[in-house]
């Protein structure tokens, strides 16, 4: 299933979902395999067995997107990938290895030194000088394995995990945002989490990161960036469909039982390549810890200029920030109005992963990445520039939410550019403060999936209405076509509509977001 004629396809056409679908295939079943051996008995042994002799047959473990040559020996690689692979491997053969054949364990040992551990010793990789999830899931991956499998090792490299955890905690906000979007926050949580709870039992509860503050704050993130049970924040590269890691909830309620809000089902999974993972699930598993109910909430987000407000009419997330994030999309002053569990004047999330949506200029092109294709009001016929140098300025007094983003505009006439959310039970006033010296031309932009109605200064979407003065402002909209693809590389086609209203009026404009006509 891993074919080389699907391995070349992201050198050759920058095409990486095919090959890493066929990846996870292989690690789904290794994890089938060894639970059903666990659970059921050695009947299930030789599936596990072939399962195991398949992954460690595959040439390199890394995901050809990681791999930086494939002219070049890379079996040795360390990515996102491998280092889970190891971890998932090296927790089998804790658990069962007395039951696996000689010759595999020897084979296990043999590829686990090869691919994880001596490369992990010979060099410093790329990821250790992140803040961002590569930094928790491949130095906590790498970790668990050597902590299961040579225990040794890992004690004379502990200071170095150590300090690529460290650095993974700073790359969120101290108020625990998870800039990369909430996707990355429960991929690169979990990871961290696993790796905390074996150091703690490893450690007999010497280094127990879950009393930090911050990491208390990072693990209570998700319930922030709700705006309906089946409505997450999608900031940056996170998916509209968002799920989070069953096990993660379940682990980070145990540690901290009063403040860690539980999902409902429908925004919940149990990550099958996670075979480590999943165990740990099992073993925090509650079965009396039901759903929470989300209840009506306002969060502002100081370090990080985020804001989000729910209400029993509407639900509202809006974000200062930078252009600088992992997985950046250039949104910053953007927002997302959600009503009955769906978002009306919506982020279309991520997209399908290709290599250009990771290439420079290219990734700011498509209409997900691009301010064209967010909240944002467009100045001078420009969108937001992508100069991660720049940042907006928040700021949330008297219940009025601020965000003074100028800069990223990369316009030398924009003198001035304050936006304003003042959030009701029933609506949302949005002011725009804005100084261009010269000629200028000012336009607000909406992003919804559903067809606008235009009247007389009101914009109605999907049962939601954005008012504005007439005489200061004409209404138009446009239809653009999302492509999106599957994994069998067939196209899927959506409409999105582009709502602009043309500001006539200098220096301010207002409009409101209501739920009453």
């Amino acid at each position: 299933m891993c074919k080389f004629s699907k391995f070349r396809l992201f050198a050759e056409k920058g095409e990486r979902n095919l090959y890493e679908y066929a990846f996870n295939q292989h690690v789904d079943a290794l994890t089938l395999h060894a639970f059903n051996t666990i659970v059921y008995g050695d009947e299930h042994l030789s599936k596990l067995e072939d399962a195991l002799y398949d992954v460690l047959s595959i040439y390199v473990w890394a995901l050809p997107a990681h791999v930086p040559d494939i002219n070049e020996e890379n079996y040795y690689e360390l990515d996102l990938a491998s280092t889970a692979l190891g971890a998932t491997i090296a927790t089998i053969d804790c658990l069962l290895g007395d039951k696996l054949h000689p010759q595999l364990r020897k084979r296990i040992d043999t590829e686990l030194r090869r691919r994880i551990l001596e490369p992990f010793k010979r060099e410093i990789w790329h990821w250790e000088d992140r803040y961002n999830n590569w930094t928790s899931v491949c130095a906590g991956s790498t970790a668990v394995c050597l902590m299961l499998k040579y225990p040794d090792e890992f004690d004379a490299l502990l200071p170095r995990f150590s300090e690529n955890m460290r650095k993974f905690i700073a790359g969120f906000s101290d108020d625990g945002v998870c800039y990369e979007g909430a996707g990355y926050w429960g991929y690169g949580l979990s990871a961290f989490v696993m790796y905390a709870l074996l150091l703690k039992e490893y450690t007999k509860g010497q280094t127990d990161y879950f009393k930090d503050e911050k990491v208390k704050n990072i693990c209570c993130f998700f319930e922030k960036v709700t705006l309906y049970p089946d409505i997450i924040t999608c900031y940056g590269d996170t998916g509209v469909d968002i799920k989070v890691n069953d096990f993660l909830m379940h682990s980070l309620k145990k540690e901290y039982p009063n403040d860690i809000w539980i999902p409902n089902e429908s925004r919940i999974h149990i990550p099958t390549n996670q075979f480590a993972q999943i165990l740990l699930y099992i073993e925090n598993y509650d079965p009396d810890v039901t759903a929470d109910q989300l209840k009506n909430a306002e969060y502002y987000m100081e370090h990080a200029g985020w804001y989000t407000k729910r209400t029993p009419s509407y639900s509202l997330a809006a974000r200062g920030g930078w252009n600088g994030d992992s997985h950046n999309h250039n949104d910053v002053g953007s927002f997302i109005f959600a009503v009955d569990n769906r978002q009306v004047l919506i982020d279309m999330g991520t997209r399908y992963y290709t290599k250009d949506y990771f290439l420079l200029p290219q990734r700011y092109e498509y209409l997900e990445t691009s301010s064209r294709g967010h909240n944002c009001p467009i100045i001078n016929g420009q969108y937001q520039a992508n100069v991660p140098e720049t940042r907006s300025y928040t700021s949330f007094c008297d219940g009025v939410f601020s965000v003074d983003f100028r800069e990223l505009y990369n316009i030398p006439k924009l003198k001035k550019l304050v936006r304003r959310f003042k959030a009701t039970n029933t609506s949302v006033k949005v002011t725009e403060e804005f100084e261009i010296t010269g000629e200028w031309s000012f336009t607000e932009r909406f992003v919804s999936y559903k067809k606008p109605k235009i009247s007389d200064g009101v914009i109605e979407i999907d049962g939601v209405y954005v008012k504005f003065d007439p005489s200061k402002g004409k209404a138009t909209y446009t239809t653009d076509m999302h492509y999106t693809k599957n994994l069998d590389d067939t196209v899927n086609e959506t409409l999105v509509y582009l709502t602009d209203i043309k500001v006539l009026s200098y220096g301010e404009f207002e409009f409101i977001i209501d739920t009453n006509k």
